[in-house]
């Protein structure tokens, strides 16, 4: 499924100090800041010039494709304060969503795992769109 994650030097500052002021908040459930953490922690720590162009990072958009059905769905992963009340229907993906934690860091070609509706989906890192940090 997933394997060592990236993440940019820039990124992980930001989800950092974000991680810390949303610690205070009950709007973030204590378990997604967890596994913010662990990720943070686990992952390789990258210079912003050596992302790799199939990476997702901050602002990237990519596509995810079911595994179970084959549709493909088109997200953009956001900050939790670019992410508004019709950010889904604008294909926009809340770091600090079960969903957004999941693809931080995932590559083009990597399986992530979603639970919805108390069942878990298989998707693949189809395509990504654009890469902010490797520009």
């Amino acid at each position: 499924m997933s394997g060592k994650r990236f993440l940019s030097k820039n990124d992980h500052q930001r989800i950092l100090s974000t991680l810390e002021v949303s610690a205070q908040s009950t709007i973030v459930q204590p378990s997604i800041l967890e596994i913010i953490r662990k990720t943070l922690s686990k992952a390789k720590k990258i210079d912003q010039n050596q992302v790799p162009q199939d990476l997702i990072t901050m602002n990237s958009k990519f596509v995810l494709k079911d595994l179970g059905n084959a549709e493909a769905f088109q997200f953009t992963l956001v900050y939790p304060d670019e992410y508004t009340e019709n950010a889904p229907a604008n294909g926009k993906l809340s770091l600090f969503s079960a969903h957004g934690s999941a693809v931080l860091g995932a590559r083009v070609g990597e399986v992530v795992r979603w639970e919805i509706n108390g069942m878990d989906k298989y998707l693949r890192v189809q395509e990504l769109l654009y890469q902010p940090a490797a520009i």
